[in-house]
């Protein structure tokens, strides 16, 4: 063996933290959210499923630390299960962003926590995957990384009524703390300005204040601010499906997708075999 080849080591991984939140109850989820529609099996918001999840996860992604934001859930993980990820408990359930305490919905506060756990971790990538959402693929993360044009990557709304998806997204360490500064600087309520629409605007520090100031308020100039997003080069998608879209390409190296229903979690359960 030459020296040069002695010399030469693999390339150092990325440093990546994944995010998520959590919430599990005991009560039916019409009565806890009686002004929602139900998606998916009862099963993914089981305490069960997070062993499910947490195998998806560390099968697809090659995590330094996993960071779960719990929403003081009364139903959690056993602890062994619990230990293998960076734990985080907040104080109270701030609820869905349909109908939520404070400013922020439970999910926009999960994504904001592990979010900043992730930044002062000196993360290369953070990774957000939702707690119902499940991954597909060794090598998933760097799939991603590799496609990557733009520092914010989502899912592509196609198939949604929304304009982008985020039960797995990626954002670059480099641009994280401005994102997450843009998304906390925004002054509309969950409820008022969909997380999704916020997103979009949280990739420019401009689109954040053209926001504030109220200029996304129609249909039409969300469409132009969306636009002006993806042509400015501040987001890109992810480039594999499916999230909420369907169907779910479980035959393909890679995908991902929430709302799993029983017969999809069970076809997911033996493409991964």
């Amino acid at each position: 063996m030459s020296g040069a080849n002695q010399g030469a080591q693999d390339p150092k991984p990325p440093r990546i933290v994944v995010g998520s939140g959590w919430w599990s109850s005991e009560r039916a989820f019409s009565d806890e959210f009686p002004d929602r529609k139900e998606l998916g099996d009862a099963m993914i918001r089981s305490v069960p499923f997070f062993e499910l999840w947490l195998e998806s996860v560390t099968s697809s992604v090659a995590a330094s630390e996993i960071v779960v934001v719990d929403s003081a859930a009364p139903l959690k993980p056993a602890p062994e299960l619990r230990d293998k990820v960076r734990w985080i408990e907040l104080p109270f359930n701030a609820r869905h962003s349909t109908n939520h305490v404070g400013g922020w919905s439970g999910w926009t506060r999960s994504v904001l926590v592990s979010g900043n756990y992730a930044l002062a971790s000196d993360c290369e990538f953070f990774v957000y995957v939702e707690q119902g959402c499940l991954l597909k693929g060794d090598g998933l993360a760097e799939a991603c990384i590799a496609a990557m044009t733009a520092d914010h990557m989502f899912g592509s709304g196609a198939g949604t009524p929304q304009p982008l998806q985020q039960s797995l997204f990626v954002v670059r360490g480099a641009a994280l703390s401005r994102f997450l500064g843009n998304l906390a600087k925004l002054k509309y309520r969950d409820c008022d300005m969909a997380p999704e629409w916020k997103f979009v605007w949280a990739t420019s520090a401009t689109l954040t204040w053209l926001a504030n100031i109220g200029i996304f308020q129609s249909k039409l100039t969300r469409k132009i601010g969306f636009k002006l997003a993806r042509l400015s080069g501040a987001l890109c998608f992810l480039p594999f499906g499916s999230g909420r879209a369907r169907p779910i390409p479980f035959d393909a190296p890679h995908c991902y997708f929430q709302h799993g229903t029983s017969a999809e979690i069970a076809r997911y359960r033996r493409s991964d075999a």
